[in-house]
């Protein structure tokens, strides 16, 4: 079968070794996760960043995610629109007021500079307005909450009185 000679370490398919031995694979088994309990996947690791299924968890509800943009590139965004507004109103105040040709680019610099200020606070004053109107509606949830404990373990004996 063989014209190699049974003392070679060399076969027809490569070195001969000797029967294999086997040893213990150091690490443990992955258990099988538990599909019952409410945590069984991953939800998606940073907020906003996931554009597909979130996979349970906190992380979405079970909904695809909208993809947000940070707050830093609407500032961004609204900054550079500023500053092209900002020269424009000052470049047609200036033509407005007749002002000489050499002061003019002083003038729109200057506006451009307001509109890049003035475009640059809207996103962080839509942000804390929404948190503001967030936070009246947990704190007149909060009320109900109170007002209706109050009224089951028989502390709302001032509530006819309102009459």
């Amino acid at each position: 079968m063989s014209n190699y000679p049974p003392q070679s370490p060399w076969g027809p398919h490569g070195p001969q070794v000797d029967v294999p031995s086997t040893t213990p694979n150091p690490t443990i088994p992955t258990p099988m996760p538990d599909v019952t309990s409410p945590t069984a996947y991953p939800a998606s690791t940073g907020y906003g960043t996931s554009t597909g299924y979130s996979g349970g968890g906190s992380g979405g509800g079970g909904m695809a995610a909208i993809p947000a943009l940070p707050v830093g590139t609407w500032v961004r965004n609204f900054a550079i629109g500023g500053v092209v507004l900002g020269g424009l109103v000052g470049f047609a105040r200036g033509t407005a007021l007749h002002v000489p040709s050499a002061l003019m680019g002083g003038l729109v610099l200057r506006f451009a500079f307001a509109g890049a200020a003035a475009g640059a606070g809207i996103p962080p004053a839509i942000k804390a307005f929404s948190l503001a109107v967030r936070a009246i509606g947990w704190v007149a949830l909060a009320a109900v909450l109170w007002w209706i404990a109050s009224y089951l373990v028989g502390g709302a004996g001032w509530l006819p009185r309102l009459n």
